[in-house]
């Protein structure tokens, strides 16, 4: 009885020198330097596409009214020293906001929000075409930004097909079948798009998703024939059921969708690499820190060049 008491004093007093010791610590959390973001991208065929804003501090409000005012509308934006047009959603007609949406790949809900203005080329000789480089030039708040990105030919798979995975009977992924150039840093990035009508009801994609692991190099299977498979790509943050629950990533049996195969460059590659990486991490304390490559001289984000083929599936066994 006695050993237990003077077991149970001993613990006693060191939680006492435990809560003794405490002390209020005030950090102060120095602000970060303001930088200029570029989200660019041209597409074979279609116009370039640049939206332009400031970086936000970690603490700094995230209303839609403050996301929106960090986005520029009077820069000055060109591409191949063509001056850019900036269209502002708030300014497009009702009937013409869900192909603004689709052009600038944001969802047409996301629209109704943040007024989101975007520099888009309305020009001919604008309209992406292979083998072609495009220069990016930004000016604005007296500074100048600068990137350039290569526009490399279409590479399509050579089949397409979905497949039900492991033992699922109704969910699985999109494969293809790749035959890669014998050329060295051939680079791809992938998007998917649910469309309708799809026979189990599922909801339709408002825009084009990038899945992760979109973005892959051909460093380990140059010049050779591969198969590769992919999740489905969906909203970021995501309430729906399909993005939520158990189906998350698949396709359903019954959906129509689009499969998108790019053709890009390694600049592009190690910007949503190693920006995907960082997302992995989910600001965990034990991850390896890593920091996202932009190819956006003067500022942060990325100015991309993709070469598309598109295939239409539909998701049967």
């Amino acid at each position: 009885m006695e050993f237990r008491f003077l077991k149970y004093l001993m613990l006693a007093l060191i939680s006492l020198g435990f809560a003794s010791c405490e002390k209020d610590i005030d950090i102060d959390v120095p602000a970060g330097q303001e930088q200029l973001v570029i989200e660019g991208s041209i597409e074979n065929g279609g116009p370039p596409i640049v939206l332009v804003s400031r970086t936000r501090g970690f603490f700094d409000p995230t209303s839609a009214a403050a996301i929106a005012a960090s986005y520029i509308s009077d820069a000055d934006v060109r591409v191949n020293d063509i001056p850019l047009t900036p269209i502002c959603s708030s300014a497009i007609p009702p009937e013409f906001q869900q192909q603004f949406s689709e052009l600038v790949g944001i969802a047409i809900d996301d629209l109704g929000d943040i007024d989101i203005c975007a520099y888009i080329g309305l020009q001919p000789e604008l309209l992406g075409m292979e083998n072609t480089t495009y220069q990016l030039r930004v000016e604005t708040d007296g500074r100048t930004l600068t990137a350039s990105s290569h526009l490399p030919r279409v590479i399509a798979p050579d089949s397409t097909w979905f497949r039900l995975w492991a033992d699922s009977p109704q969910y699985g992924y999109v494969f293809c079948n790749i035959t890669d150039p014998d050329t060295l840093e051939n680079a791809y990035r992938i998007f998917t798009r649910r469309i309708g009508p799809n026979v189990n009801d599922n909801p339709v994609d408002p825009v084009y998703y990038a899945p992760l692991g979109s973005t892959f190099l051909d460093e380990f299977f140059n010049g050779q024939t591969f198969e590769l498979g992919f999740t489905r790509g969906q909203e970021p943050n995501s309430s729906l059921a399909t993005d939520t629950g158990d189906e998350a990533g698949y396709f359903e049996i019954g959906d129509r969708f689009v499969f998108k195969f790019c053709s890009t460059t390694r600049p592009v590659y190690q910007f949503f690499r190693t920006m995907e990486a960082q997302q992995g991490t989910n600001g965990s304390p034990f991850a390896s820190p890593s920091n996202v490559i932009s190819n956006i001289n003067g500022g942060l984000g990325v100015w991309a060049a993709y070469a598309c083929h598109y295939d239409t599936l539909l998701a049967t066994p």
